[in-house]
């Protein structure tokens, strides 16, 4: 094996740019639930702003497929979309993520449990937005998918659906998340100690911490 990675083969030789998606409304279902836990707040305006919780949301669109090499759609794989919301109280009415929420969950079935979301029927309305020279496609809105004459059922998931929380995390779906978001995970504020953390050390997130007997200070007075 050579020693100098430039002389590695690149991984990823078979990705295709996929062209810009149009901006549309795509009905879409819920396929990926990923919990990022709580993350820095970053800065706005100059000023720091407080740690917030969040989590990935990934959509599978119906109608929208990747393409291969010659331009063909391959419609065994829909494109997906995701986003990553800010986690608020459902109080928080004009918060995004309870407005995310309210579209996937209309009725209110599941009270708020976003885990219970796979599979959820949506319309995704797409948005251009320019960064760095290039032009990507975002999500701009979601709201409910009303199915009617014109709007039948949707049809059932292609892609691997997968749910990942923080307190108790699947370590067989955390081995199928990518790495950039695998990233994000462990930089979770609370990760070290946590249930991850000792799950990545092959430890059993369900054993106690051994009690440790504190020493009586000396005093040197």
């Amino acid at each position: 094996m050579a020693l100098n990675s430039k002389k590695i083969k690149k991984s990823g030789g078979n990705f295709v740019e996929q062209p810009l998606l149009a901006i549309d409304n795509y009905p879409a279902r819920v396929v990926q639930i990923i919990d990022l836990g709580l993350q820095d707040g970053g800065e706005w305006k100059g000023e720091k702003k407080p740690p917030v919780n969040k989590v990935h949301i990934t959509y599978e669109l119906v109608d929208a497929f990747m393409v291969d090499a010659d331009g063909n759609e391959q419609e065994d794989k829909p494109l997906w979309l995701s986003e990553d919301l800010n986690m608020f109280h459902p109080d928080a009415d004009m918060a995004k993520c309870n407005k995310r929420y309210k579209a996937l969950d209309p009725q209110g079935v599941f009270d708020y449990d976003w885990s219970e979301l796979i599979g959820a029927s949506c319309t995704i309305l797409t948005v251009h937005k320019e960064s760095k020279g290039k032009t990507y496609c975002n999500i701009g809105n979601v709201s409910p998918y009303v199915v009617s004459k014109r709007n039948p059922e949707l049809p059932e998931l292609q892609g691997d659906a997968k749910v990942f929380t923080l307190d108790a995390p699947d370590m067989d779906v955390y081995d199928k998340i990518p790495e950039w978001l695998q990233d994000k995970i462990l930089a979770n504020l609370e990760f070290k100690g946590s249930p991850l953390a000792k799950a990545l050390k092959g430890e059993s997130s369900n054993t106690p911490e051994p009690d440790v007997e504190e020493e009586d200070e000396e005093d040197w007075g």
